[in-house]
Formats: structure tokens, C-alpha cells, sequence
């Protein structure tokens, strides 16, 4: 069904609906089985973590674009890199389907009542949304990426106001390759600074408790040779008026940019969520793997000021079959909670 969706094809909506209740509750049931304490939606109403927005805004007419390839795509045409097509903004952004965020919201709230876990609700950023969904219509790219922020404010607020934590998923503030490969870091950095602001902006009524954002350098199983470096954007990391920032921290590529986290000082009040599952590869996290990496990250930041986490989610695949076979993703999870409690009690002694 979300494949038609996709496609713009008919949709019985109240068969969408009740698909969408019973997935959102074997998702919630699930995790809560695993052991985990934080726990969401499974995102299965949504055809894509910034694609989503299609059927519920109006401006995203007429055919879709080709993205400009990654530095990656370059370097290894062969590879799974991640060059797509997509529908860009052609007319003013205004909400037509608000009743699909009002949806999400009701069955999520169906599916947790009485639960003891915190709740969170992911929605797409500002900077995410605008490169993702190119601009055709806003005189320019501040301009557009404003409009965004007005437009999203209202689902931001609804996740918020129906008692869940928002998080925005940012893979504009790390993913240089894929969005601006021909800019230097220096210039790009003004990029992030921009997403960033939009983004404060876009949640300036919400507490800030109820708020975080998970950062991204795409969750592919790809080469990710030309990722930022942590230590280029962190700074700018600690701009977001947020409660906790989720970094990617498991995969081959970013697992030794814990030594970062070595030479700053963490605001106060913020929490990292620190990836210690890798989402991108059917290989099981021994517990004793994902406890190593907590306790290495207790003792540098404290253990009040970490989450345990998974580099990104096990959606990465699109419209094609599973990267990471469902079941295994599972079990990756279970690693992650038997982890976390050995990671607890090393860091309590």
C-alpha cells in the first residue's frame, strides 16, 4: 500500500488505516518486548523519512528530477551509492492533508496508552525537507527553507502537543556528499547554520525537553569515504535548542570519532544519543560489543548524559527489499539492551 502511495495510485484510506493501526502496534509491541525504554511508531504511515510530506502538502506537482550524484557515485559508479529521483517543489507550500499527522498521532496514542516508555514521533527537518524535495518555485534556497520551517511548525507543535517527543531527522546537518558535493566545507558550514536556525525557529513554542534530533551521514551501505567529519560540524551541533542529539557512532566509518567527544565541553542539559547498533549490516552486536562502547562513552561525557542508541533506522532500503533482514534487525535491538545493562551496572561501580 505504500508502494501505491508511492505511485500516486488509488488508495482505499480506511483499509490504509486499519494496516496502518495493526503495524503501529505490533511495532509498539515489539519493542516493548525487546526491553527497549524508548520507543515510537515503527514510521509505518510514511512512504520515506522526508517523502512523506508529499501527500500531506500541497506544491509537489508535475515529474520528478534526478539528484545530483554523491563524490562517492563518482569515485565507484558500481556501488550502492544512492543516486534517485526526485519531486521537487514547484508551487507555494500549504497543508492538504493534515488529517494524516492527526492520524499518526491517534494510533500512536492507541498503541501506548498505559505504557511506562517515553514515546518519541520522527518527522523530517527543515534543511532535510528542502533537500529532498528540490526547489522550483521559492526565489532561493533561504527563502524556500524558511517557508518549510512555517509549513512544518504545525506538525512539530501537534507531535509535541499530543505528549511525544519530536525528533527531527537532520541528515542535512551532516551530509555534505550527497547535497553539495561541489561545496567547500568552509561554505557548507553555512549551509548547517542555516538548517539549524530554521529549525529553532520551526520549534520555538515547543520546550525544549520534548524535542531532539537525530544527525545523519545516510544510512546506506555504502563506501561513505567523503563523509564530514564529526569534528567539522560539531560545534554547530550545539546551536540546536534541543534536549538530546542522536550521532551515528557503531558503523566502520564513524566508530572512532568517539575520541571528538574527548576535547569538548557538552552543554548542560543535553544528552547524546550514542549509536552503538550498526543499522546498516545483518551482523548481531555481541552485548559485550555494545557494552564496550557505552561504558568508553559514560566515562567521557558521564553516564547521565548518554542514551543508548542505533546509528540510524533499519528502514534503508526504499522501495526494494530490506537491507537488514527484519528479524535480524530484532535481535540487534535485543543486543542493544542486553548491552546497555551490562554498560549500567560497569558504569555504576
Amino acid at each position: 500500500m505504500l508502494a501505491a502511495r508511492a505511485k500516486k495510485e488509488p488508495l482505499d484510506e480506511t483499509l490504509f488505516e486499519q494496516e496502518c493501526r495493526g503495524a503501529v502496534s505490533l511495532a509498539v509491541k515489539r519493542q516493548c518486548d525487546v526491553g527497549l525504554d524508548i520507543i515510537n511508531d515503527g514510521e509505518q504511515s510514511k512512504t520515506g523519512f522526508a517523502q512523506y510530506v508529499h501527500e500531506r502538502l500541497s506544491g509537489f506537482e508535475g515529474e520528478p528530477v534526478r539528484r545530483v550524484t554523491s563524490l562517492e557515485a563518482r569515485q565507484f559508479p558500481g556501488a550502492p551509492t544512492g543516486s534517485i529521483w526526485q519531486t521537487p517543489c514547484r508551487a507555494p507550500l500549504s497543508w492538504k492533508n493534515f488529517a494524516a499527522v492527526e492520524r499518526d498521532i491517534a494510533i500512536l496514542k492507541d498503541a501506548t496508552k498505559g505504557l511506562p516508555q517515553t514515546v518519541f514521533m520522527a518527522s523530517v527537518s527543515p534543511g532535510s525537507f528542502t533537500n529532498n524535495n528540490p526547489n522550483k518555485y521559492y526565489p532561493d534556497r533561504l527563502s524556500y527553507l524558511n517557508a518549510v520551517a512555517d509549513v512544518m511548525r504545525k506538525e512539530y507543535e501537534a507531535v509535541a502537543a499530543a505528549g511525544f517527543i519530536l525528533q527531527l531527522d537532520c541528515p542535512d546537518l551532516a551530509q555534505r556528499s550527497y547535497n553539495f558535493p561541489e561545496m567547500p566545507v568552509a561554505e557548507w558550514r553555512g549551509i548547517v547554520t542555516e538548517n539549524i536556525d530554521a529549525l529553532n525557529r520551526a520549534i520555538r513554542n515547543i520546550p525544549k525537553d520534548m524535542v531532539r534530533v537525530h544527525v545523519c551521514w545516510g544510512a546506506n551501505e555504502g563506501p561513505h569515504n567523503y563523509d564530514t567529519p564529526l569534528s567539522d560540524i560539531i560545534d554547530l551541533l550545539f546551536g540546536l535548542k534541543v534536549s538530546a542529539i542522536s550521532v551515528v557512532g557503531a558503523n566502520g566509518r564513524h566508530e572512532h570519532e568517539w575520541r571528538v567527544w574527548q576535547g569538548v565541553k557538552l552543554p548542560a542539559g543535553l544528552k547524546i544519543i550514542t549509536g552503538v547498533v550498526d543499522s546498516t549490516t545483518n551482523i548481531i552486536e555481541h552485548p559485550r560489543v555494545v557494552a564496550d562502547r557505552l561504558v568508553r562513552m559514560g566515562r567521557i561525557l558521564g553516564p547521565d548524559n548518554i542514551i543508548a542508541g542505533v546509528d540510524c533506522g533499519f528502514g534503508v532500503s526504499g522501495s526494494v527489499a530490506p537491507k537488514v533482514d527484519p528479524e535480524v534487525a530484532w535481535e540487534k535491538l535485543r543486543a542493544l539492551v542486553e548491552g546497555t545493562a551490562i554498560a549500567r551496572e560497569e558504569l555504576q561501580a
